[in-house]
C-alpha cells in the first residue's frame, strides 16, 4: 500500500529543479569518507537524489544505494548510468528486505537526513535491520536533524520529520547491541542556503 509519506517523496523527487540545484556532496559525507579506512563497499540508505553517493562511490569498489521514492531511483539510474560500481534500488526498510548479499561484504553503512524521516517504531524495524546485515566491528554513520531543530527556518516545510533527541537514538541502537563510537550535535554542520540545522552526527559499531 503506498502511504501518504511515499506519495510525498514520488512527488518531491519528480522536481528535477530540485536534482539540479542541489547536486553537490554534503559535508557530512566528506566526513564520512574520511573514516572508512579499509571499507570495500559503501551502503546508503534513504540516497534521494543520489548527490552523496555518487561522490562516495569514487572511493568504493561497491556502492549500493536504496531508497523509497521509486522517480528518486529512476532519476538516478538515468543520470548515474555511466558510474559502473553504483547501484541504485528501491527499498522499503520496515518491509521485506533481502539482506543476505549485503552481509558478506566488508561495508560501511551511511545514512544522512534519513532516520528522521522515520517514525520512532520504524526507526527501531531499521535498526533492527541493521543488525542482521552488519558483521562485527562494522560501522554505521548517522547524520539527523535533533529535537532542537523542530522550530527553526526550514527550506523544505512539508517534509516529514521526527526531530530526534540523540540520547534516545543511542538507546535504540544500543538494544540492538550497537556501541555509539562517536557523537556531536549542533550547528553549522550541515548549512544549506540560508538554514543551518541542529543536527546530530553519530557512528555506531556493531558489537
Amino acid at each position: 500500500m503506498i502511504t501518504k509519506k511515499n506519495r510525498y517523496w514520488q512527488k518531491f523527487y519528480k522536481n528535477r529543479s530540485f536534482n539540479d540545484k542541489v547536486s553537490f556532496p554534503s559535508q557530512f559525507s566528506i566526513f564520512t569518507l574520511s573514516q572508512k579506512h579499509n571499507k570495500k563497499t559503501l551502503v546508503e540508505f534513504g540516497c534521494g537524489n543520489g548527490r552523496d553517493v555518487s561522490y562516495m562511490s569514487k572511493f568504493f569498489k561497491k556502492t549500493y544505494a536504496f531508497d523509497i521514492s521509486e522517480s528518486a531511483i529512476k532519476h538516478n539510474i538515468d543520470k548515474f548510468k555511466s558510474f559502473k560500481n553504483l547501484n541504485f534500488k528501491i527499498c522499503d526498510v520496515t518491509k521485506n528486505f533481502s539482506y543476505k548479499n549485503l552481509k558478506k561484504l566488508n561495508k560501511l553503512i551511511y545514512t544522512r537526513f534519513f532516520i528522521h524521516t522515520l517514525s520512532d517504531d520504524e526507526i527501531k524495524i531499521f535498526i533492527k535491520l541493521l543488525s542482521k546485515i552488519m558483521n562485527k566491528n562494522e560501522k554505521i554513520f548517522l547524520e539527523y536533524r535533533t529535537h532542537l531543530d523542530k522550530n527553526k527556518k526550514k527550506v523544505f516545510k512539508n517534509h516529514y520529520r521526527n526531530f530526534l533527541n540523540p540520547e534516545k537514538v543511542k538507546i535504540f541502537f544500543h538494544k540492538e547491541n550497537f556501541k555509539n563510537t562517536y557523537s556531536i550535535n549542533g550547528f553549522g554542520l550541515a548549512i544549506f542556503d540560508e538554514e543551518d540545522p541542529h543536527v546530530s552526527r553519530q557512528i555506531f559499531q556493531k558489537k
